[in-house]
């Protein structure tokens, strides 16, 4: 019997050890894993299918809402999920559905650390769990924390907040706030997520093959039902991350950068959405003002009497700070929507990964 304690931290943080521990426990033989778990995954895979961000963010909220529940059943249910979900993922083999898995574990990692009331000793440990080293004080009732330059360098940032130039460095140690550390380690958390998939195939239970067909079917009705809400023949699930991140920002209401605009006007007209489609897209901005967003879309568009702008390429999107993902695979964001609205809806499955190594 796993202690509802261990649960409960198993539930927070499914990707360490003493989850891993508890998920030995629970579910020893996959063969035997009820059904009901299996559709709870696939309730993973419905948010993660969906272009939507909000839609991940409520996600997020709801799962932290129900950080204090102590039903055993339940939790045992959230922590067997974890690996459902990266069998899945790894059947799949979508790297778009990768990303978008590890940034929901960065962001649930990151509510969670924030809630602890022991950031002192909690926030070390945690690290321990990503195999990095983090020491922390207390100054006037004021935690905070310190790492090496190297071990803080020792994953991608994305987080601009993170970024070396933000943070106080001293002899080669970079000192953090609480907050600044949550977002850190959730970081870690990310490029952890990333490294694990896909996991290594093997021989699992005729189960995980229907699993997979019942997986591809609802990312193929979810993408049904996105594209329909587009027009112009335009797929919004196969948007590349940083596209997704700045449709979802802009649409919502948050003023983007000025390159970001660029970025994202370009990439909207070189795949063809109808130009009242994508005004009424920056008329969704707080500072949005019709006569400018017309007159420069249709600069970028060459409708003003020059060529159309090209999407800037994956290295220029970098160099604008807008990257946010390490499995894209394609040197231009129009390749990866290119590769992903050709995708055949019924793309085979390939083998299922071995029990051991399903987290």
């Amino acid at each position: 019997m796993v202690p509802v304690s261990q649960l409960q931290f198993a539930r927070k943080y499914p990707f360490t050890s003493p989850a891993k521990q508890a998920v030995r426990q629970l579910a020893p033989d996959l063969g035997r894993i009820d059904s009901s778990h299996f559709q709870a995954a696939l309730d993973w895979i419905h948010v993660l299918g969906s272009s939507s961000p909000q839609a991940r963010r409520r996600f997020v909220e709801n799962h932290v809402r129900q950080k204090d529940l102590s039903y055993s059943e339940f939790l045992s249910r959230d922590v067997i999920v974890f690996p459902l979900v990266k069998i899945i993922l790894s059947q799949l083999r979508r790297p778009l559905l990768y990303e978008r898995f590890a940034s929901l574990m960065g962001d649930l990692s990151f509510e969670y650390l924030s809630g602890e009331k022991d950031k002192v000793s909690s926030f070390p440990e945690m690290s321990r769990e990503l195999g990095l080293v983090v020491e922390s004080e207390v100054v006037d009732n004021d935690p905070s924390f310190h790492v090496t330059l190297p071990s803080y360098l020792s994953f991608p940032l994305k987080d601009a907040q993170l970024h070396l130039v933000n943070q106080v460095v001293d002899h080669g140690v970079v000192t953090l706030s609480a907050n600044a550390c949550a977002r850190w380690i959730a970081e870690g958390v990310h490029s952890l997520i990333l490294r694990s998939l896909p996991m290594d195939v093997g021989g699992l239970p005729s189960a995980f093959a229907d699993l997979s067909v019942r997986a591809q079917s609802l990312l193929q009705s979810i993408q049904s039902e996105e594209s329909t809400s587009l027009s112009g023949g335009v797929i919004l699930s196969a948007f590349p991350p940083c596209m997704e991140k700045l449709y979802g920002e802009i649409t919502t209401g948050v003023n983007i950068p000025h390159m970001a605009r660029f970025d994202l006007g370009t990439f909207l007209i070189n795949i063809r959405m109808p130009p009242e489609d994508i005004v009424g897209v920056f008329a969704k901005a707080s500072n949005y003002d019709e006569r400018i967003t017309r007159y420069h879309l249709d600069n970028l568009s060459g409708k003003s009497g020059g060529k159309q702008y090209s999407m800037p390429a994956c290295s220029k999107v970098r160099e604008h700070g807008l990257c946010v993902s390490r499995t894209c695979d394609v040197a231009h964001p129009l390749q990866f929507y290119r590769r992903e609205s050709d995708r055949p809806a019924t793309e085979s499955n390939v083998p299922s990964p071995d029990a051991s190594s399903t987290q």
